[in-house]
């Protein structure tokens, strides 16, 4: 390890570096002597989103959770949900990052198409107009629009 690197930001440039058996060892070491250091549990969940391990990416997230309340960490933590297959505990992760950030708008989305997937046009539709409201570029409130036609249009042929 450089000397003039703390042990967090050697670790960052190991996992920038993919080089993810060496960050996850240093890691472990880390968190063998600061369990609860919020860096560490961090970047641990990190390396496992990366590497699919979801159950233990989302037990490191929560860990953090748990001293810091932060949009795009439930953001991150319903991803790794989603990505483990549990809709329900995804859906609830991104209503969490928008109740931290209501203008959250990458919540908004993944909640329209976790609602749609799940054949809930209702809740669906209501996720994409709210999305459809925010900040977001021309070309993707385009795409959306479309996806709400045929939401709309499927309703009507049913």
């Amino acid at each position: 390890m450089e000397n003039n690197l703390s042990r967090i930001d050697y670790i960052r440039e190991l996992i920038a570096d993919c080089r993810y058996d060496d960050a996850l060892e240093m890691l472990q070491i880390a968190t063998e002597d600061e369990p609860d250091n919020v860096d560490y549990n961090y970047e641990l969940a990190r390396i496992f989103m990366e590497m699919g391990n979801y159950h233990s990416a989302i037990s490191n997230l929560e860990l953090v959770v748990e001293k810091v309340r932060n949009h795009l960490l439930y953001y991150m933590i319903g991803e790794a949900y989603q990505a483990d297959n549990q809709i329900d505990k995804a859906i609830g992760a991104f209503l969490k990052a928008i109740m931290l950030n209501e203008k959250f708008a990458p919540a908004y989305k993944k909640l329209g198409v976790l609602f749609l997937g799940r054949n809930d046009k209702l809740s669906a539709t209501e996720y994409f107009e709210d999305y459809l409201n925010l900040d977001i570029p021309k070309e993707e409130k385009e795409e959306i629009a479309k996806i709400l036609k045929r939401i709309k249009n499927d309703g009507k042929n049913s």
